[in-house]
Parts: structure tokens; C-alpha cells; sequence
């Protein structure tokens, strides 16, 4: 099962993601976790995939910790997909788009309890006052259905609830090194930590969460200003508009095709005076 969790502001991100996996992944049932929207946004969303559940819940909102709220919203959603659905939860940021097949991805969780992008030499300071925020990176989470597993999801979604709780921050901007995360990120390494002994883990390879928009990755994360770029922009265009996407095609071919014979065209010549 395939799942997001976004609130109505994002749910246009939400959109091209779901018809990405509508696409190349449509057997694999696909839960979207969504905050403060209406019935009528729903009703438009159910018509894009042919497995969609959607979870609608309304949240107090408060802007000082929406943010990091949103960010954390994931850890509820996994842990019940897990327990109810028992199948293999693959977890995506509503900002990432699926390019490719999943069935590598899933097949790995018959080896795997966990599968998560894993950053060694990163040192960012986090605001659950640890420096382990970038060692992990959230936005693609894969977790098996295993007993350590529900039993990690666990673990993760009570230090968030937690964590909340105390209202604390649940954001910080790490100044040393530019980088802001938010607790969700921090925590599942913190809890990874405590169950490294138990839990069979594996570095998500780079294809499964990719921010640079390589041509063979599965999954690209369009994460801060990567989603500006041309190769995003146009993936999203593939799923959203492919009107627009074509149309796009055919003004820039004839560009790519002179610059192409222009290149051929001095590459000769400069044969011929050598």
C-alpha cells in the first residue's frame, strides 16, 4: 500500500502524485491521509486512482506549528495502514512523483522491515536536540508488516505524539549548516537507534528518492526549489496536462534539433583543420 499524508493547501501536490501511482503502480492500493479539506475536494480526487481510501480529519489549525504538524502527520497514518491492512506500507512525500514500477521496491520488503534513504556523514541539528536530522531522510519510508516493524511504526508515532504534547518546537533551522528539518525526520532515526538490533534495515537505494531528477530513478522528490526545475516540472506536466506537456515537445524539438546539427556541423569542422 502506497500512502501520503497532506493537508488541503498541498492536496494540488497530492493530485500529480496519485496519478503518477494511478499510473505505474494502479494494483497497489493507495491511502491519502488529508487534513481540513471538503467533501467536494475529495469527491474530485476519488475519480484519479482505481484503489484510493481516503482518511478526512479536521485539525485546529495553528500556524506556528503547521508545518512541522504536517511533517509529522505521517507517523499516525503508517502505524494504522499496518495494523489494519497488514500490508507492506510504502510512505511518499505528497511532493514526489513516481516515474517507474514499484515491484523492486516492494520486493525488498520481503528481505526488509524497514527501507529508508540513509545519509552516514550528515551533522544536522535537530530540534529534539540531537544532531542525527539529516542522517535519515523521511520523505520515502517502506516498512513491513512484521511484528518489530508495527512495533517500530509504534515506537515512532508515540515520541512524536509525545514530543507534540510538550509543545516544544517541532522545527529547527540548523544555521551552521543551512538545512531546516522537523521532528519526524530526527525521531525516525532516534527510533531506528533504539531497535537497530531487532530490525532488519536497508539504506533505500537513491533511485527510490531522488532530488536531481536522474532519467532511470523510480521516484523523484521535487523537495524546496529541485521542484522548480525543468525535468519535475515537465514529469508533472506528464501526469497533469499532457496537452501542455506535448505541446512542449514539439516548440522545443526543433530547438534541440538545430542545436544538435550545430554541434555536429563544428565538431567537423574542426576535424577538417586538424
Amino acid at each position: 500500500m502506497i500512502l501520503t499524508a497532506v493537508d488541503d493547501n498541498f492536496l494540488g501536490e497530492a493530485v500529480s502524485l496519485i496519478k503518477s501511482c494511478a499510473r505505474r503502480a494502479p494494483r497497489q492500493r493507495f491511502y491519502l491521509f488529508l487534513v481540513n479539506s471538503s467533501e467536494a475536494r475529495i469527491a474530485q480526487v476519488c475519480r484519479l486512482h482505481p484503489n484510493l481510501i481516503v482518511e478526512h480529519v479536521q485539525w485546529p489549525y495553528d500556524s506556528r506549528r503547521w508545518r512541522g504538524l504536517m511533517c509529522s502527520a505521517r507517523s499516525g497514518p503508517i502505524l494504522h495502514v499496518l495494523q489494519v491492512y497488514k500490508e507492506p506500507v510504502l510512505y511518499l512525500d505528497s511532493d514526489m512523483l513516481v516515474m517507474g514500477p514499484l515491484d523492486e521496491l516492494f520486493g525488498e520488503l520481503e528481505a526488509y522491515d524497514l527501507l529508508v534513504q540513509y545519509r552516514p556523514h550528515a551533522n544536522v541539528s535537530g530540534a529534539g536536540g540531537t544532531r542525527l536530522a539529516g542522517k535519515f531522510n523521511s520523505g520515502v519510508i517502506a516498512i513491513r508488516p512484521s511484528d518489530v516493524g508495527i512495533d517500530f511504526a509504534r515506537q515512532y508515532d508515540h515520541r512524536i505524539r509525545e514530543w507534540i504534547d510538550t509543545g516544544k518546537p517541532l522545527c529547527k533551522h540548523d544555521e551552521e549548516v543551512g538545512v531546516s528539518t522537523c521532528i519526524d525526520q530526527e525521531f525516525l532515526c532516534l527510533v531506528y537507534e533504539e531497535f537497530k538490533e531487532r530490525l532488519r534495515f536497508a539504506p533505500l537505494p537513491i533511485k527510490f528518492n531522488d532530488s536531481r531528477f536522474r532519467p532511470g530513478s523510480i521516484i523523484w522528490h521535487g523537495k524546496g526549489v529541485a521542484r522548480k526545475r525543468l525535468p519535475y516540472v515537465l514529469g508533472k506536466l506528464s501526469y497533469n496536462n499532457m496537452f501542455v506537456y506535448y505541446i512542449f515537445w514539439l516548440i522545443r524539438f526543433p530547438f534541440c534539433f538545430a542545436y544538435y546539427h550545430l554541434q555536429q556541423w563544428a565538431l567537423d569542422r574542426k576535424k577538417r583543420r586538424a
